[in-house]
């Protein structure tokens, strides 16, 4: 079942430059220091909202092709942008927004 959380980029934030940031690319990894209310790891009290979609019904596949799965994560996706798209005017920050899904 397809499921967006709006929100949950804003309640922490994350130091993106540095040492701890330039370490985080070479080793693939998150090292780095987060912080949210009062500059500690407690989150803000900004406004989350976690949407539920539809069942994809995605069936067993023993031995799936690549046009199986390029099927399904498309039916995924879709289902996705639908979410966001139905359900971004209830979150002021994202009314605007366009979903990118790479």
């Amino acid at each position: 079942i397809p499921v967006y959380l709006f929100g949950n980029t804003s309640v922490l934030s994350v130091c993106k430059i540095g040492l701890l940031a330039n370490l985080s690319r070479k080793l693939g990894v998150s090292v780095t220091y987060f912080w949210g209310k009062y500059y500690l790891p407690i989150p803000r009290d900004d406004k989350c909202l976690c949407v539920r979609g539809l069942p994809l019904n995605l069936p067993f596949i023993k031995d799936p092709t690549d046009e199986d799965v390029n099927k399904w994560h498309n039916n995924y996706c879709n289902e996705v942008r639908r979410l966001f798209d139905k359900y971004k005017e209830k979150v002021p920050m994202y009314k605007d927004k366009t979903l990118f899904i790479d």
